[in-house]
């Protein structure tokens, strides 16, 4: 399959490690609104009303927007390219909000930052992109950063479960944070795919739309409360769509101008931003491996913006 995106042959632009970061800040922001609102109604409710806000506030930009060009014409390999985006939308976004409904912030958001491993992979060996090896090495270097904070996130939640504490949900949020990083780590380099057609903006429309198709029939099937949420609910449920969506639309921008194989870890700094949150704000502390991680994460966006 040919390369998709631009080549890295040039230095890496600056717009596209602002929009990357830009899609960390976003998705920490996320994170925290998501754990909320999944806590407030569960998982699969605050996650359909979170998509379908987002969808509807992504679809007003590229409405509004000069931005969201179509370069190809919309074919059947698109089609099987959108239906794989929903598909690990639907796992990913399940799986997220699982995970943060029952889990711990600083251990499930790690675990889940491996999607850029999972992205990288598939941008470098399936779509075949090229990359200068000054700017390999720096996404070498988020990545192992992103990898200790997560490997020392994974041992404290088997701590816990071997020590009693939350004996029977830690299984289940862990494996779902695992889910969310290969639902993700598919689910970008497919969107990828699919903007030419869509629009970048449209892109993202497009995906929340054939994640509510995939996931709606399930629900019903499962009998799954899909009611509105309460007035209380209505504003954390709003956040997580907004800044879910922010960060979609950054990363897919940055995709028209930098490949994924190097705009995916700048974007998996979320990770670090809110294991930074639950530290200052929840009282979290990180052990020092996840410090040295988000240093080397640091150092590795330096690197790449250097």
């Amino acid at each position: 399959m040919p390369a998709s995106g631009p080549s890295l042959g040039a230095p890496l632009a600056l717009g596209a490690v602002l929009l990357a970061l830009g899609a960390s800040v976003s998705w920490a922001l996320a994170n925290v609104a998501v754990a909320r609102s999944a806590r407030l109604v569960g998982a699969v409710r605050a996650l359909l009303w979170a998509e379908v806000a987002g969808g509807a506030l992504a679809a007003l930009a590229a409405w509004l927007g000069d931005v969201d060009v179509r370069t190809e014409a919309f074919t059947a390999t698109t089609a099987v390219w959108l239906a794989v985006a929903g598909a690990a939308a639907l796992l990913g976004y399940l799986s997220m909000f699982h995970a943060l409904e029952h889990g711990r912030l600083a251990i499930a958001v790690p675990i889940m930052s491996g999607w850029a491993v999972i992205s990288t992979a598939i941008s470098l060996l399936l779509l075949r992109e090229s990359v200068r090896p000054v700017q390999l090495g720096g996404a070498a270097l988020v990545i192992l950063g992103v990898l200790l904070v997560s490997r020392r996130a994974g041992q404290a939640a088997g701590a816990a479960a071997r020590a009693g504490a939350a004996r029977a949900r830690a299984p289940r949020w862990l494996w779902a944070s695992f889910g969310a990083a290969l639902g993700f780590g598919v689910l970008i380099p497919a969107v990828a795919q699919v903007a030419p057609a869509t629009g970048r903006v449209g892109s993202v429309v497009a995906v929340f739309a054939t994640d509510i198709l995939l996931g709606l029939p399930l629900a019903v099937w499962f009998r799954v409360d899909l009611r509105p949420p309460p007035r209380r609910a209505w504003v954390p449920v709003g956040l997580a769509g907004l800044f879910e969506t922010a960060g979609f639309v950054c990363i897919a921008l940055a995709g028209a101008r930098a490949p994924l194989a190097v705009v995916s870890p700048l974007a998996s700094l979320a990770s670090a931003l809110t294991v930074l949150y639950a530290w200052v704000v929840l009282r979290d502390r990180p052990h020092p491996v996840a410090l040295a991680g988000a240093v080397l994460a640091t150092a590795g966006v330096l690197v790449l913006a250097s």
